[in-house]
């Protein structure tokens, strides 16, 4: 059985990087190394937006959901639902808004109680939050 201890949730910003094998993918590979990456549906919505958005073509586009489908995807709950509800009027409160579509990543690495891989600051300073991420970034 996989403990939550075992699982890392991955940003759309990490996810990027590794599809792109870019420079900093390394960092993250060694970080979460013997941790089963999954991914939020948010972070599936976001790459594909982006890549449908941006016009890729169907090669491209088939190449980014292969990369998509290795990651197991955490979908809405009930749960999920109220722990992202509440984060989100939490940092509202705090004066440190927290947009939905980070809000559900964030709430998804919460309610798995596993840490958050990101290369981007928008999740710095949420409570009970453990965030991998570069010293650089």
């Amino acid at each position: 059985m996989t403990t939550a201890r075992s699982l890392v949730v991955l940003d759309t910003s990490v996810v990027s990087l590794f599809l792109r094998d870019a420079e900093e993918a390394a960092y993250y590979r060694s970080e979460i190394d013997g941790l089963r990456a999954v991914i939020s549906f948010q972070t599936r919505e976001e790459a594909l937006f982006g890549a449908i958005r941006g016009g890729w073509g169907a090669r491209r586009l088939n190449t980014l959901q292969q990369h998509l489908d290795q990651y197991e995807m955490v979908g809405a709950s009930i749960e999920l639902v109220d722990i992202s509800a509440n984060l989100r009027a939490e940092r509202e409160r705090a004066g440190r808004r927290l947009n939905t579509a980070d809000a559900w990543i964030a709430s998804t690495a919460i309610m798995l109680d596993c840490p958050l891989a990101s290369h981007d600051g928008d999740f710095a300073g949420i409570p009970d939050l453990q965030i991998i991420r570069t010293p650089s970034s």
